[in-house]
C-alpha cells in the first residue's frame, strides 16, 4: 500500500489541484475570458453554421434536380428497356400455379387424404378469382394480334376437367396444373408451322426439337404458342403416362402484345398429367414460338416442377 508522504495528492481530492482540474474541463467547454463555447466564439458558430446550412442545401437541391431529371424519363405504361435491351432479352418466362409455398417447387399429395391436396385447390381457387371476377365484362376477341390494345376475355370454358367442381382431378390422382406465360411488354409471338423451311441456326435447332417424336401429338396452331411439358431426364419421361392440355392449342394469340392495359388478364393453360403413382416425376414444361427460348437454369421460356402422387 503506497504511503502518504510529501508531494502526495489524492487524485479525489477536493484541494487545490482537484480542482483546478475540474475548472479546467470547465473552462474548455465554456471560457468566459476569451467568449468562447466548445473552443468557438460565437460569431464562428454562426459561420459555420450558414456554411453547412448552405452546403446541405445545395446538396438536398441537385439531389432532388436528379430525381426530377431521372423520373422525367420514365414512362408509367411502358418499361424503358424493353425486347433486347432488357435483363431477359425479349424472352418470357413461365410460372404455374399450384404454388401454395413459394420456396418450393414440389405437387405431392394423395388421392385418398384430401388434407394432403386442399392447399393446392385453395391456391388455383383464389389465383383464378380475378378471372371469374371480370370475364362477364371483357370482349371474346378475334383470333389475331389486338391492334387496339382490347382486353381479351379468358374462355373458361376450356379448361375440361380442371375446374373446382372437379377439384382440378387431385381427388382423382389426376392433377391439373395451370401455366402462365410471364407478362413481357411489347412482345409478339412468331409461331412455327408444320413446315418450316429456310431456318437457320438456333431457330432450325428449336424447330427440329419441336416436331420431335415427343410432340407429334401436340395439335400445330398459326395462333397459339404451342405448349408441351416432358420429363426432365428418361426416368421421368417413364413415369409420365399422359399429358392434356385445356385449351389443346396453347396459349391464344389474341393476348398479345401486352402494353400494360389496366385489367389485362394473362392466358392461361392447364396441363393434366397422368403419372406413376409413388414416384417423383420432374417435369420440364416449355413453350414454343420461332423467337422463344430454352434455358433450364435460368427457367427461360419454360418452368419446372414435380410431381409425386402417393399411392
Amino acid at each position: 500500500m503506497a504511503q502518504e508522504g510529501v508531494g502526495y495528492v489524492n487524485p479525489n481530492s477536493s484541494g487545490p489541484q482537484g480542482g483546478s482540474r475540474l475548472r479546467r474541463i470547465g473552462k474548455s467547454i465554456c471560457n468566459t475570458e476569451k467568449g468562447e463555447f466548445l473552443g468557438r466564439t460565437c460569431s464562428s458558430w454562426v459561420k459555420i453554421g450558414i456554411f453547412y446550412t448552405v452546403f446541405y442545401a445545395c446538396l438536398a437541391g441537385f439531389f432532388a434536380l436528379m430525381l426530377i431529371g431521372f423520373f422525367a424519363t420514365l414512362d408509367e405504361r411502358a418499361p424503358t428497356q424493353q425486347r433486347m435491351y432488357s435483363l431477359i432479352k425479349g424472352n418470357p418466362g413461365m410460372g404455374f400455379r399450384p404454388m401454395p409455398n413459394v420456396e418450393s417447387t414440389l405437387i405431392k399429395f394423395s388421392k385418398e387424404d384430401n388434407n394432403t391436396y386442399q392447399p393446392y385447390i385453395n391456391n388455383l381457387n383464389n389465383f383464378l378469382k380475378v378471372y371469374k371476377a371480370q370475364n362477364f365484362s371483357l370482349e371474346d376477341c378475334p383470333k389475331d394480334f389486338q391492334k387496339d390494345l382490347t382486353i381479351c376475355q379468358v374462355n373458361m370454358s376450356m379448361f375440361g376437367p380442371c375446374t373446382e367442381d372437379n377439384n382440378y382431378g387431385y381427388d382423382e390422382g389426376l392433377p391439373c396444373v395451370l401455366l402462365k406465360i410471364n407478362r413481357v411488354y411489347d412482345w409478339l409471338p412468331k409461331p412455327f408451322s408444320a413446315n418450316e423451311t429456310g431456318l437457320t441456326g438456333d431457330e432450325k435447332n428449336r424447330f427440329e426439337q419441336f416436331i420431335s417424336p415427343i410432340r407429334k401429338n401436340i395439335p400445330l396452331s398459326s395462333n397459339h404458342i404451342t405448349v408441351s411439358c416432358e420429363g426432365e431426364n428418361e426416368a421421368d419421361e417413364d413415369n409420365i403416362i399422359n399429358v392434356e392440355f385445356y385449351p389443346p392449342s396453347g396459349f391464344p394469340y389474341r393476348f398479345y402484345p401486352y402494353m400494360n392495359q389496366p385489367g389485362y388478364l394473362s392466358p392461361i393453360v392447364f396441363a393434366r398429367f397422368n403419372v406413376t403413382q409413388g414416384a417423383l416425376v420432374q417435369v420440364w414444361c416449355k413453350l414454343w414460338a420461332k423467337n422463344i427460348k430454352h434455358h433450364k437454369n435460368d427457367k427461360a421460356g419454360s418452368t419446372h416442377f414435380e410431381l409425386f402422387v402417393d399411392k
